[in-house]
């Protein structure tokens, strides 16, 4: 009995971690990919196999030369002077930020978590997605 109730609150913590995605765009409606998703996760940016985890997709903020990953693109969170930087929501739609490079603006993810650390990052995360995602993010056993 104890093994089931301690299997059931991890199943449940699991179940319940919130998945932040991205949205960009004027309008914030255009999904980028969950930033919280393992690399596992068909929607996460951190597989190289998924469209958001892509160097090359057009929907990918990995891509150097896409509107959502370059460093000159209003929409991109890897300029310091857009207008329109991707947004983080919950599952809910509750907002946890802007991911921007540019930390003066308003309702910018906090500094230190790993919006932050994708913006100060990229250009050593884009040499090895997953493997990044791995070595500071995995769960250590």
């Amino acid at each position: 009995m104890k093994s089931l109730v301690i299997l059931l609150i991890v199943f449940t913590s699991i179940s319940t971690k919130a998945q932040l995605k991205i949205y960009g765009g004027k309008n914030h409606d255009q999904f980028l990919g969950c930033m919280s998703c393992d690399t596992e996760d068909s929607n996460s940016i951190w597989s190289s196999y998924s469209d958001y985890g892509s160097m090359h997709n057009a929907n990918s903020i990995w891509n150097p030369d896409g509107k959502y990953g370059s460093k000159t693109s209003d929409f991109s969170p890897f300029n310091k002077r857009a207008k329109y930087p991707p947004v983080i929501l919950d599952r809910s739609g509750k907002s946890h930020g802007y991911i921007t490079i540019n930390e003066k603006f308003p309702n910018r993810a906090p500094k230190g978590g790993m919006a932050d650390n994708i913006c100060k990052w990229r250009d050593d995360i884009i040499e090895d997605i997953p493997g990044y995602y791995n070595r500071l993010y995995r769960p250590k056993n």
